[in-house]
């Protein structure tokens, strides 16, 4: 699923100058073309994901489109309360991109584990979410996304 993800998240950064791309230390591999060809529209902001959401939404402001990707509980648990406000209250459009589902990345610890985010999202009635269950779904979900202008999240299994 991350693999045709990458794939058509490059088709669409080719195609539209607006699309940023940003990560929090994440995604090596899947975005070493796109940081290779769209350079000033790849951003990794490291560790800091409170700062990372804060840049997208910024982006946003701007007129751009910004895509946040990183494993899911980082995304959602660290900065909440800035995608509670921003996204959820302002209705900014940042696209957020949730690397493993529920218990993907459970070996890892409490920290990685994604298991309680659907109940978390469930406060943000404001950002639309997508749960696909196969790949072949990423390349409609990704175009609507885009096309919407609000804000959403995309759940991805590891």
């Amino acid at each position: 699923m991350r693999k045709t993800f990458f794939q058509e998240f490059y088709q669409l950064m080719k195609n539209n100058s607006d699309i940023y791309a940003l990560t929090g230390d994440l995604g090596y591999g899947g975005f070493d073309k796109i940081r290779d060809e769209f350079p000033h529209r790849f951003f990794n902001i490291g560790a800091a994901e409170q700062t990372l959401i804060g840049i997208a939404i910024g982006l946003a402001l701007k007129g751009k489109i910004p895509f946040v990707y990183s494993i899911t509980p980082f995304l959602l648990w660290r900065p909440a309360e800035t995608i509670r406000l921003y996204l959820n209250h302002e209705k900014i459009a940042v696209h957020l991109i949730g690397s493993g589902r529920d218990k993907d990345y459970s070996i890892d610890g409490i920290s990685h584990d994604s298991s309680d985010v659907r109940e978390l999202l469930k406060s943000w009635p404001n950002i639309k979410q997508y749960w696909p269950e196969e790949a072949i779904e990423i390349p409609a979900i990704l175009e609507e996304m885009v096309k919407e202008g609000k804000p959403t999240f995309l759940s991805l299994r590891r």
